[in-house]
């Protein structure tokens, strides 16, 4: 199975790595950056393996997915052959406000 990023997604991954970068020093970032792409290829095989979002299934979507990397939680989608990531958020935020916003902005579609 193909893994896409989308821009949105890809956009978060480096806002994180950069804020970890300058915060606790280049090398603590890459092992994060590592661990989070470590987890997103995780879904190659095994697209279903992360659970639908319950956040969003409130609001009747229910083919976003998403695994855990604490703190961070990564959402997903699955297409016919391919997995595209929309998003990579700190679960210590307010992840229901963040997604809402990003579904009326169209970014998880």
């Amino acid at each position: 199975m193909k893994i896409l990023w989308s821009k949105d997604a890809s956009d978060d991954l480096i806002e994180i790595i950069s804020f970890i970068a300058e915060r606790s020093g280049k090398k603590m970032a890459r092992g994060i950056y590592f661990r989070i792409k470590e987890k997103v290829e995780s879904v190659r095989e095994f697209p279903a393996t992360g659970r639908v979002v319950p956040e969003l299934t409130s609001i009747g979507i229910t083919e976003i997915h998403e695994l855990i990397e604490p703190p961070w939680r990564i959402f997903y989608r699955i297409y016919q052959n391919e997995v595209r990531i929309l998003a990579v958020i700190d679960g210590r935020r307010n992840i229901e406000e963040i997604l809402y916003r990003k579904v009326i902005d169209g970014k998880l579609t």
